[in-house]
């Protein structure tokens, strides 16, 4: 620790980075065992109104395929939506 009482964790954090491909919005949570041992978790959050789609895995393996197919630019034209502009969403 420094006379500020910081911890530095480059180190750590140069190792978390070779493991995770994507490491933006990275935070960590902090547990601390009864004999006074920290364990720092990396941990990403998720806006609430995109959670409901971690918490269904059908709709998102079907996220996924369609991000891999538009990765691959196997795409197809469904023409224009305009027609929806104007529907309530409920």
């Amino acid at each position: 620790m420094d006379e500020r009482n910081r911890i530095s964790l480059t180190k750590a954090l140069e190792s978390i980075k070779g493991l995770f491909q994507n490491t933006d919005g990275l935070r960590f949570s902090v547990h601390v065992n009864e004999v006074g041992q920290l364990l720092l978790s990396p941990v990403v959050s998720v806006p609430l109104y995109e959670a409901w789609l971690y918490k269904n895995p059908p709709t998102l393996a079907k996220v996924g395929r369609g991000l891999a197919e538009a990765a691959k630019e196997e795409l197809e034209d469904l023409g224009s939506f305009d027609k929806y502009a104007d529907d309530e969403i409920e």
